[in-house]
């Protein structure tokens, strides 16, 4: 593995290419799981208001967000201009209507109670931008989930867990316990698709 160095000013680099590379979301999940896959970072956050961002192809929305929080953060901050920005956004699926990050308790407890009958589609989006090349790579990777039932004791759990309210569409808690089948990559439903992260790095030159 190549070491990771930190620098005084600007955060964490590839010490062998000298690029520093910038997670652009504030979720403890993406977080965890990129550090779990060996990767060190600064985290910086674009804070929009994604209910402003529609499409009706759920795949183009949940690219237009990724690219949204990318603008953002490219205009709240002066990054170095050897940093990749990485930004990303997940929307679920269920038999054919949206699910983003529930508002409600109401809301965390009827989807979960509908995820058994019918199936969940997980779309997410990754935006790996080189900021000195001005370069974007782009892509959306997608997994399919068939559920168990939920218990209505958990599902009540849930709704009352704040953690619950920063996930699209399900909690990991629902995720590891009752999932039945899954087609797709466990890395895009908790929202990094780390293998066509992976990809991104080496085209810009992190590798």
């Amino acid at each position: 593995m190549v070491k990771l160095t930190t620098t005084s000013a600007s955060g964490w680099m590839n010490k062998k290419t000298k690029i520093k590379l910038i997670l652009g979301s504030a979720s403890p999940f993406r977080k965890k799981l990129l550090e779990e896959a060996g990767f060190v970072f600064d985290v910086k956050t674009a804070d929009i208001d994604e209910k402003q961002i529609r499409h009706e192809d759920f795949k183009k929305l949940v690219l237009r967000l990724a690219l949204a929080k990318r603008d953002a953060i490219l205009e709240k901050y002066t990054l170095h201009p050897n940093s990749i920005l990485i930004t990303l956004d997940v929307v679920g699926v269920h038999n054919g209507k949206l699910r983003e990050k529930p508002i409600s308790k109401k809301e965390v407890i009827s989807w979960h109670k509908e995820y058994s009958k019918g199936k969940t589609i997980i779309h997410c989006a990754i935006v790996a931008h080189h900021v000195g090349r001005n370069k974007t790579l782009k892509a959306v990777d997608t997994t399919s989930i068939i559920w168990r039932k939920i218990p209505n004791r958990i599902i009540n759990q849930m709704a009352n867990d704040p953690i619950t309210y920063r996930a699209a569409a399900f909690t990991d808690r629902a995720f590891l316990h009752y999932v039945k089948e899954l087609d797709g990559s466990i890395d895009t439903v908790i929202g990094v698709p780390v293998r066509i992260l992976e990809e991104f790095l080496e085209k810009l030159g992190y590798f």
